[in-house]
């Protein structure tokens, strides 16, 4: 992931505006992956287990099946993201994305989607 700096000032503003976020583990290790050094003990700070959405085996069998349904739209999508989408979708909750591929979700999930 590109410009980790900018899904933290997201986070960021989202507490400071007391909005309810939560995280996929899968996100949590995108971001960090991407992360400097610098800006880690703030990864830290808000990526907190209060809020880290962990993958269980119905969220895992969804993203199998999402991934298999773009598979058959000739779509290619990644485990990962098919587990954040699942995610979301089990837990009721907004996708939030830098990733223009993952519109789709709207249309075709009734998930709803804010772009950042």
């Amino acid at each position: 992931m590109a410009n980790e700096e900018a899904a933290l000032a997201f986070v960021r503003k989202a507490n400071e505006e007391k909005k309810r976020i939560y995280f996929s583990v899968i996100s949590e290790c995108e971001v960090f992956s991407g992360l400097s050094s610098e800006y880690e003990l703030q990864g830290v700070k808000l990526f907190n287990p209060r809020r880290c959405l962990h993958v269980h085996s119905e969220i895992a069998r969804l993203a199998g099946k999402i991934r298999r349904d773009q598979k058959a739209k000739g779509r290619r999508l990644k485990t990962p993201d098919a587990l954040i989408i699942a995610a979301a979708l089990e837990h009721r909750l907004t996708l939030v994305s830098r990733d223009s591929d993952m519109v789709f979700v709207q249309s075709e999930y009734g998930l709803p989607m804010l772009k950042i």
